[in-house]
């Protein structure tokens, strides 16, 4: 398995994790400000997902 072909993936679904998580802790409530924030780290994670990753020939061009 190629974890480099993931690891964006992984990270932004990690950060959406975290998100999710500190929301769910803080006050013990979810309010709605609090599910916004779920929301656009979780589309953020998807968007990171649907994106491809850069060619290693494309990175050397910059």
């Amino acid at each position: 398995m190629n974890v480099g072909k993931y690891a964006k993936t992984i990270v932004a679904a990690l950060f959406a994790a975290v998100v999710v998580a500190k929301s769910a802790v803080t006050d013990g409530v979810y309010n709605p400000a609090e599910v916004i924030d779920t929301v656009l780290a979780v589309l953020t994670a998807l968007g990171v997902w649907v994106v491809p990753n850069a060619k290693q020939s494309d990175l050397s061009q910059r």
